[in-house]
């Protein structure tokens, strides 16, 4: 459910006409508010970090005030792109490129429900999960009796294997079985599957009382005594599964074509140094060695993302004119753009010069240099 593997999208038509059927599609979490959740707990936990650290000693000196070379950083913002994207809006793994789709499966369900009109829903609360699991992974470090793991002599890998064929086939007993028994903590497995599960199926519950609703969960969520088949049926739902068939590759072709209107407004940097149309606010998202200036928005709905960096050159400090910086960024186009430049136009923008770079990388996606 959470992986971009090609094992989870073997969709038929059955999966396209129950989007097509409802009124809302749901998600364990909402995408449309991903982004701006996730940087405010990050800007708490930046927050704490800051206030438990020790204090500095570092003093002001000499070299305090010198100017560095701006060539790695200039390198950086043209070849290097957020961790964050990758999390946010595809979950591709290098190793496994060729064998997995352009999304994860949450998220194409979610982007499926937006290119057909849908309204988008969560059946959890960001905060409160974030709340639960940090509870489960501390429940599970105060646990006295952990579990000893016996796979009866066969590997992790083996373990491992049994729960994508029992995927395939949708054998949620056996992935059931299979999970419980490679659980190793019983006070982790309480908080983070089956407090959740309850919650979810409280939320479905709420939601099917409005409007029609095609949802999606963890495969790890559904069955079990405790598992989200069986609290909805004590709730009175009648519950049947659809068997799904070959793959429809047409009706998912013919769902990818589709985009979702984007609407543009303007946006300013916070020292009002620049201004840029995009379709939603720039996020600052911190990242472990990373000191460039980046603010970023993820499209979630088309799977595209829109990012801008500065870099400060100090120019002038450094005894080179406007030219001399343009010929620089143009010495490392070549070497820094991924994939292939398709074309590099010269521009220039409200006293600025620059280029206007378009280049399609080796997956396939094209991106675009301003």
């Amino acid at each position: 459910m959470h992986v971009s593997n090609k094992m989870v999208f073997h969709l038929s038509d059955s999966f396209y006409y129950a989007m097509k059927s409802v009124d809302a599609v749901a998600l364990e979490l909402n995408p449309d508010i991903w982004q701006g959740k996730m940087v405010r707990l990050d800007q708490t936990k930046q927050n704490y970090a800051e206030y438990v650290k020790a204090p500095s000693g570092d003093l002001l000196t000499e070299s305090s005030f010198k100017i560095d070379k701006y060539d790695d950083e200039l390198k950086a913002a043209l070849s290097t792109e957020p961790t964050v994207v990758n999390s946010l809006l595809y979950r591709t793994y290098k190793a496994k490129e060729d064998f997995e789709e352009d999304t994860f499966l949450d998220l194409y369900i979610f982007q499926t429900g937006k290119k057909l009109g849908k309204r988008s829903a969560g059946v959890e609360d960001f905060n409160e999960t974030e709340k639960i699991v940090l509870q489960a992974y501390a429940d599970m470090a105060t646990e006295k009796k952990k579990r000893n793991v016996d796979t009866d002599g066969e590997s992790m890998r083996d373990i491992t294997k049994k729960i994508q064929d029992a995927y395939r086939r949708g054998d949620l007993d056996m992935m059931d079985s299979l999970d419980i028994m490679t659980e190793r903590s019983d006070a982790f497995r309480e908080k983070f599957l089956y407090q959740r599960n309850e919650v979810q199926a409280n939320s479905i519950d709420t939601i099917i009382k409005k409007s029609s609703l095609f949802v999606g969960v963890g495969a790890a969520h559904l069955p079990g005594t405790r598992g989200i088949i069986e609290l909805l049926r004590k709730k009175g739902y009648k519950l049947r599964p659809i068997k799904m068939t070959d793959r429809d590759t047409e009706k998912k072709e013919e769902t990818d074509k589709l985009k979702v209107p984007v609407f543009f407004a303007q946006r300013q940097a916070d020292d009002g140094f620049y201004n840029v149309e995009m379709p939603g606010p720039l996020f600052n998202m911190t990242e472990d060695n990373q000191q460039l200036d980046r603010r970023q928005y993820s499209d979630m709905s088309n799977g595209s993302y829109y990012l801008v960096t500065r870099v400060k050159t100090h120019a002038a400090f450094l005894g080179q004119n406007d030219a001399q910086v343009m010929k620089k960024i143009d010495s490392m186009l070549y070497e820094n753009i991924p994939g292939k430049i398709l074309k590099k136009v010269l521009i220039e923008k409200n006293g600025y010069k620059g280029y206007d770079i378009t280049n399609r990388t080796r997956r396939g996606d094209l991106q675009r240099y301003n």
